[in-house]
C-alpha cells in the first residue's frame, strides 16, 4: 500500500534558507528587488531546482515563470501554485520565497510516491509582486489577470531612469510566451501572515477571507528656493517644513483610525536637497488601508483637509492627489472551507483572517476561485530584515498546501 506523500521540510528550509542567501544581508534579510542581478540569480536558482524535479519551466513577457508538472489530461486547464520571489529594499526570507518553494516541495513530495494528478500543477514566480523598484507592484499578475496594460508595464522606469523592459531583457528574463489570456483552475497561495493575529491567538494557519480597501496618496508641496544661510526666517517658504508639519498630521490620521485602518507617509523627495538651499518642492506619498470604503475615504478626507489647512498658514502651495485605489477582494469560501479541513486533519488549530496588504492571488480572483493560506510570523514583522517564520510553521504550511493540491489537482 503506497503511504501518503509528505513534505520533505529539510529541504524546504535548506531551500529557503539558499534563496535568502542570494542579495542576503548583514542584517539576515535578503536584498533582490525585481530585475536587479540578485533577482536573476534568484530565477535561475528555481529554474534550476525546478528542472531537477523534472518540470518544464517557460517564461511570458513580463518574466512570469511557470514550472509544470504534466498531468493525465492535457486539456483540462492547470491548478497554480504560487507567489514571488522578488524582495523588498532590504526584506526578509519568507515573503513570497515561501509560496514558491514550497510549491516545489509540493511537487517533489508527488514525485517522491509516483502520484500523478489529474491536473497539470504550475509553479509560479511572478514579476515584481513587491513593486520596490518598478511601480506599481503585483505586476506580474496584474498583467496575466488582464488588470494591467504590458505595454505600459515594460515602459515603466525606477527611481534612476532605467527602463523595466530593458532590465527584463538584459537579465534574460524576457519570455517569449503571450502573458496570460489562458484558463486556470485554480490558484493557491501561501504566504507569512505579516501581522500578528495568529501568534497571538497561537494558530498554526489561516484562510484568507478578504483583502481591505486600499490607495496611495501623492502630495506636492511648493515653496520657494533661497539661500539657508541669508534669506530672513521670517521670509521663508520652505516645502520641507510643512512637508514635516503633515507627515505628523498623516501619522496621527493613522494611529486615530488602528486596528480598523492605518496611513504613514512613506516616501519624501526634496528639491534641491543639499545643504546651503531652502527647499522649494518637496513631494511625498502615503499608503492608506482600511477594513471599510467609508474608513478609507475617510482617512482620504482628513489627509486633505489637513493639506488645505497647512497650505492656509503657511501660504505654501499643496496639491494632494489619490492613486491606485485597491477595492475589497473576497477570496473562495469554498477553498477557505477546504483550508480549514486540511488543517484539522493534520492537527493544526487554525482561523479565518482577512489579509491588509496586496497579494498576486488577489490578481487571479479576477480569472479563477483562489485561496490564500496564512502561517504565522515572529512579532507580525515583514518588509524587514527582522522577517522570520519558524521551520514548524513553514512545514505546516507545506503540508496544508500538499493537501489542497491533492484534492484540486485530481477535481475534475
Amino acid at each position: 500500500m503506497t503511504q501518503s506523500p509528505d513534505i520533505d521540510t529539510e529541504r524546504l528550509w535548506a531551500d529557503i534558507m539558499t534563496m535568502g542567501a542570494i542579495g542576503g544581508t548583514q542584517g539576515g534579510g535578503s536584498f533582490r528587488p525585481a530585475l536587479s542581478d540578485a533577482d536573476r540569480e534568484g530565477r535561475n536558482l528555481f529554474r534550476y531546482w525546478a528542472q531537477e524535479a523534472g518540470l518544464a519551466v517557460t517564461v511570458d513577457a513580463i518574466g512570469n515563470m511557470f514550472a509544470r508538472r504534466d498531468g493525465e489530461d492535457p486539456s483540462l486547464p492547470p491548478l497554480m501554485i504560487g507567489s514571488h520571489l522578488d524582495t523588498q529594499m532590504p526584506g526578509g526570507k519568507f515573503d513570497g520565497v515561501l509560496g514558491v518553494l514550497a510549491g516545489l516541495a509540493v511537487v517533489r513530495a508527488l514525485n517522491a510516491k509516483g502520484i500523478t494528478t489529474r491536473r497539470a500543477i504550475e509553479i509560479t514566480n511572478f514579476t515584481n509582486e513587491e513593486g520596490a523598484r518598478f511601480q506599481p507592484g503585483v505586476m506580474g499578475s496584474g498583467i496575466f489577470a488582464g488588470l494591467l496594460p504590458l505595454d505600459d508595464a515594460l515602459s515603466r522606469r525606477d527611481d534612476g531612469g532605467v527602463c523595466l523592459g530593458d532590465e527584463l531583457s538584459r537579465i534574460g528574463y524576457a519570455g517569449s510566451l503571450p502573458v496570460g489570456g489562458r484558463a486556470v483552475h485554480r490558484y493557491l497561495e501561501l504566504h507569512i501572515e505579516q501581522g500578528a493575529e495568529m501568534e497571538e491567538a497561537g494558530a498554526m494557519i489561516a484562510a484568507v477571507s478578504n483583502s481591505s480597501w486600499g490607495c496611495s496618496g501623492f502630495i506636492d508641496i511648493s515653496g520657494e528656493n533661497g539661500h539657508s544661510q541669508t534669506a530672513p526666517m521670517s521670509k521663508r517658504r520652505n516645502a520641507l517644513v510643512a512637508a514635516a508639519r503633515l507627515i505628523l498630521e498623516i501619522e496621527a490620521i493613522g494611529a486615530e483610525n488602528e486596528p480598523d485602518g492605518m496611513v504613514s507617509a512613506t516616501v519624501i523627495r526634496n528639491w534641491p536637497n543639499n545643504r546651503v538651499n531652502i527647499p522649494h518642492l518637496t513631494k511625498l506619498s502615503y499608503v492608506a488601508v482600511h477594513a471599510t470604503e467609508a474608513g478609507r475615504a475617510a482617512i482620504i478626507d482628513r489627509i486633505e483637509s489637513a493639506a488645505a489647512r497647512i497650505a492656509e498658514e503657511t501660504g505654501l502651495a499643496i496639491d494632494a492627489t489619490t492613486s491606485h485605489y485597491r477595492q475589497r477582494l473576497d477570496l473562495s469560501e469554498e477553498l477557505s472551507g477546504q483550508i480549514l479541513e486540511a488543517a484539522e486533519r493534520l492537527g493544526y488549530k487554525s482561523m479565518m483572517l482577512p489579509t491588509l496588504t496586496a497579494h498576486d492571488a488577489l490578481s487571479m480572483t479576477h480569472i479563477c476561485p483562489t485561496a490564500i493560506i496564512f502561517v504565522p510570523c515572529k512579532d507580525g514583522i515583514s518588509h524587514s530584515e527582522k522577517e522570520w517564520c519558524e521551520p514548524d510553521q513553514v512545514a505546516a504550511g507545506a503540508r496544508v498546501l500538499l493537501a489542497m493540491t491533492l484534492d484540486l489537482a485530481n477535481a475534475i
